[in-house]
């Protein structure tokens, strides 16, 4: 019972099932998901005391709109990077990053930084995809934020390059400088010797240099 409720918690946590939105019958769903109606029934009794569904009589069931532990701050805080131009997501990655940098550098420990290490040599290995060099670094960035051990600082690292990854497949990369890969390892670099030594003067600076590199580039091929 409880496996068909995560099931169908995961349809609504992945907006499969919207806020809002009105529950397939309990045939459909025991079709759906190859389990008994009685277990689909009291997986949506379970999710109706946790908060997630509401039954609303002659009507069926339906997603709460306010979902538990939902926040309209937060919900809007999405639709504000949904919507932002990619120059909008860098001006606040560069807020974001340079202070994730400096508490990396005071709170990585060794775990961090073997971590660290691993994500970072797939960056400096030769890739002529730039598609494979942004993924890497997007994977350097992200292990950069959880040395913080900061949740909140994760979660909007991740928020914001999960849409400007988008916004990097619309343009052209032939028309990338041939130095911009070079530069931008060699400043990724200086970030990745700061944290070492728990330098967090040096390692918001260094972010700071790697991200104006990466915003310089795109003013040339946007």
């Amino acid at each position: 019972m409880h496996q068909v409720a995560e099931q169908i918690l995961l349809q609504i946590k992945n907006n499969t099932l919207p806020p809002g939105s009105r529950l397939p019958s309990q045939r459909d769903l025991s079709q759906k998901l190859g389990v008994g109606r009685s277990s689909v029934r009291e997986a949506i009794n379970v999710l109706v005391v946790k908060g997630y569904l509401e039954p609303i009589q002659g009507k069926g069931t339906f997603v709460k709109s306010v979902l538990p532990g939902s926040d309209e701050r937060l919900e809007r805080l999405s639709t504000a990077v949904e919507v932002s131009s990619i120059f909008n997501l860098m001006e606040a990655r560069l807020l974001l990053e340079c202070k994730s940098a400096a508490l990396a550098a005071e709170r990585a420990d060794l775990k961090d930084l073997k971590k660290l290490e691993k994500v970072f040599a797939q960056i400096t290995a030769e890739r002529e995809s730039y598609n494979l060099f942004l993924e890497d670094d997007f994977k350097f960035h992200i292990t950069l934020a959880e040395a913080t051990k900061n949740d909140v600082i994760c979660e909007m690292t991740k928020l914001v390059l999960d849409k400007l990854a988008e916004h990097h497949t619309k343009f052209k990369t032939d028309q990338l400088s041939q130095n911009y890969k070079k530069i931008s390892v060699d400043t990724a670099t200086e970030v990745f010797n700061a944290v070492k030594k728990h330098n967090c003067e040096d390692a918001s600076f260094w972010m700071k240099k790697h991200l104006s590199v990466i915003t310089n580039e795109l003013s040339k091929v946007l």
